[in-house]
């Protein structure tokens, strides 16, 4: 007995089994309004991108035709570039970049904000890739430590 289940109906709306077919409709909610407030925080490209889909409701295909790339390339680049601005590493990054040394808030940057790899950020800022590397680490055990719950007093080990 496999019976089609439809949604409740919301006091303000009723629900539409064509709106169901677009998932570039059914896209509001709390983390897309969060998506769009933090594309602020990405490369103009990046932030073009996640409005065009997630604020203009505009199909990867479309903008495949727009800009000459492969549909799949711009759905790869559009997962990676919501993966990277729903993080908490993005706004623990964001938050805490002016308080660094300069050179680990350019890695940071580099890696987090823009999304380079390692090895990209090393040939962009023109560092030696051990130098990317351990600021990459120290930015990362940072966020780590922010992550974990306080700890209690010492603890006694039997």
């Amino acid at each position: 007995m496999n019976q089609l289940r439809t949604p409740p109906q919301t006091a303000d709306r009723a629900w539409d089994p064509d709106e169901g077919a677009d998932l570039r409709r059914r896209r509001r909610g709390e983390w897309v309004d969060q998506l769009l407030d933090r594309a602020e925080w990405l490369p103009a490209g990046d932030r073009v991108l996640v409005e065009a889909v997630f604020r203009d409701g505009r199909s990867a295909t479309e903008l495949a035709r727009l800009t000459g790339d492969e549909p799949r390339a711009v759905r790869r680049r559009i997962k990676r570039t919501v993966e990277r601005a729903l993080s908490g590493r993005l706004a623990f990054v964001i938050a805490h970049r002016a308080s660094w040394a300069p050179t680990r808030r350019r890695i940071a940057e580099a890696m987090v904000i823009e999304g380079n790899s390692m090895r990209e950020a090393s040939r962009r800022l023109t560092l030696s890739y051990h130098t990317v590397r351990r600021h990459a680490d120290a930015i990362d055990a940072l966020y780590r430590e922010t992550q974990s719950p306080p700890r209690g007093g010492a603890r006694a080990w039997r």
